[in-house]
């Protein structure tokens, strides 16, 4: 039994080497610039993009709280007409990536479109209508697709708070509005800080939607001293600064949800009944829900369907059209194949054996999904440029984005997925001869196939959202649909980029769905 582990550790580990070569090729080329690449890049770049970052980071953690939050409450703590419904529907924004919803907003608030007008209806010249291209459109568009995220853990938390703690304070006396801060928030803050750092992490990680809305970030720049100024070392100084705060915001959102659980020390736990709500309250919180998910994701996509049912009938899904979707669901298919394999060491041997070793190799081999794609882009091109310069311009390099970026999906979902079978299983398989090989193969692969399928689903549908890495390694003239969303916005072409954006909407729908299933069938178990 000392050696059925021989074979799975060195797979392990080289797994682990893949996904931090990128992240170690960045550090060491941005510590070993000269001073004076700093001074410029500070002078021309750092001094409007870290202000610029840092005030998006605060106003959207702002706004994805105050919506998450709010919505959280609502639909945990109140039973009305509809929750149900809204319970679920709440998630729906993470279906929409930022560069969609930031181009189906532009078109719609273009100059002469049905923004525009309604606008000019209402209040004539005398109030201007808002600009999207600025800081709070920006904020705006980004906080909508990610408050999902804190909406998720804060519902999560405060269905597991107990009632007898707020029983105990309404007995002492406290008001309402002071067991709100003081017993519930409180309880849930971990989640909240959590879901908050996890939302800010995408913001940080955000490519489509600064460029698209020309509001100028740590990613934008990155791109832009890689394509146009030709740059690699001052690109990977500037995604080591990215990565330092990215790993800051990472280890802060693990901090807090290892914090998020507590133990009650006595007495029987008992989850808080939801209140019901008079008529007048239940259409309010029915209102307020359906204006949240209608700017987020109803009004858009809308506007999408329409756009592309339109382009369908003019003729527009040309060949090009079909050769775009066939691009973008082959390198997702690979990309997610192979990711689901490349986990499988490091997940069973971080579930069954998780020694220093196995638990340093699961973490580094979890770090790439904190990184934005233009810092793995640059990575990568940095290291092939030193060591594999044989990978320029094919499908392997943007593969091998794909996979470090999202294996930490998968291997997540894995681990959970081994952690649930029983040891007994696989210990009779080796009794009766059959090696670790064949064990995972006929005992463990089959048992955990769900957790595998749901893996591979998701990062097939993260690979065909991905863009800027798609953007900064696919070969020449090898267009996905996000990378065709992204040209055609660029030229104002609003018609022929919906369809390629509806069907990216469509792909996120799947994980949203397979995330409602699991979460209500963990709710009939208990």
């Amino acid at each position: 039994m000392k050696g059925k582990f021989t074979y799975l550790s060195p797979l392990s580990i080289g797994v682990a080497a893949v996904v931090a070569t990128p992240i170690i090729f960045t550090l060491y080329s941005a510590l070993s610039t000269d001073a004076g690449l700093w001074t410029r890049l500070y002078d021309t770049r750092l001094k409007v993009i870290l202000p610029n970052t840092l005030k998006l980071l605060a106003s959207v953690g702002f706004m994805t709280a105050l919506i998450g939050v709010s919505t959280a409450w609502i639909v945990t703590r109140y039973d009305f007409p509809g929750r149900k419904i809204w319970e679920w529907a709440l998630i729906l924004p993470l279906a929409v990536p930022g560069y969609v919803l930031a181009y189906a907003y532009a078109s719609i608030m273009a100059p002469g479109g049905v923004f525009q007008s309604t606008w000019t209806s209402l209040f004539g010249d005398i109030i201007s209508p808002p600009n999207l291209y600025s800081f709070w459109g920006v904020s705006m568009v980004l906080s909508l697709v990610n408050y999902p995220y804190v909406y998720l853990l804060t519902r999560a938390s405060l269905l597991s708070q107990n009632v007898a703690y707020d029983e105990a304070a309404k007995t002492l006396g406290v008001s309402g509005w002071k067991r709100l801060w003081a017993v519930n928030i409180r309880l849930a803050y971990p989640g909240i800080v959590a879901g908050i750092a996890l939302a800010l992490m995408e913001v940080m990680a955000d490519f489509g939607t600064v460029a698209m809305l020309r509001y100028p970030t740590f990613t934008e720049a990155i791109y832009r001293q890689m394509t146009a100024r030709f740059d690699p070392s001052g690109a990977a100084a500037l995604g080591s600064v990215l990565v330092l705060m990215t790993f800051l915001l990472l280890n802060l959102e693990r901090y807090f949800r290892s914090r998020s659980r507590f133990e009650q020390t006595k007495g029987r736990f008992r989850t808080y009944i939801p209140g019901r709500l008079g008529l007048r309250e239940g259409i309010l919180c029915n209102v307020l829900i359906l204006f949240i998910l209608g700017i987020a994701f109803f009004a858009p996509v809308s506007m999408l369907l329409k756009w592309s049912t339109e382009a369908a009938l003019s003729g527009g899904l040309d060949s090009r059209f079909i050769r775009f979707t066939y691009n973008a669901l082959l390198v997702s298919a690979i990309g997610a194949t192979v990711a689901v394999v490349l986990a499988v060491p490091a997940a069973y041997l971080h579930a069954r054996k998780p020694n220093i070793l196995n638990r340093s190799v699961f973490y580094l081999s979890t770090l790439g999904y904190s990184l934005p794609g233009p810092v793995i882009a640059v990575g990568l091109l940095l290291t092939a440029g030193i060591i594999f310069p044989w990978l320029y311009g094919g499908l392997a390099i943007l593969i091998t984005a794909y996979v470090v970026r999202f294996i930490p999906v998968t291997i997540h979902s894995q681990d959970s997925a081994i952690s649930a079978v029983s040891r007994s299983l696989e210990d009779a398989s080796r009794t009766l001869g059959t090696g670790t090989w064949g064990t995972i193969r006929k005992i463990l692969l089959p048992l955990i196939k769900p957790g595998l399928l749901t893996g591979w689903v998701i990062v097939f549908v993260d690979c065909m959202k991905e863009l800027p890495a798609t953007l900064m390694l696919r070969p020449v003239a090898f267009d996905t649909l996000a990378v065709r969303v992204w040209m055609e916005t660029s030229e104002a072409l609003w018609e022929m980029a919906a369809p390629p954006a509806l069907l990216i909407v469509l792909a996120g729908l799947v994980p949203i769905a397979i995330l409602i299933r699991d979460k209500k069938n963990k709710q009939r178990r208990i």
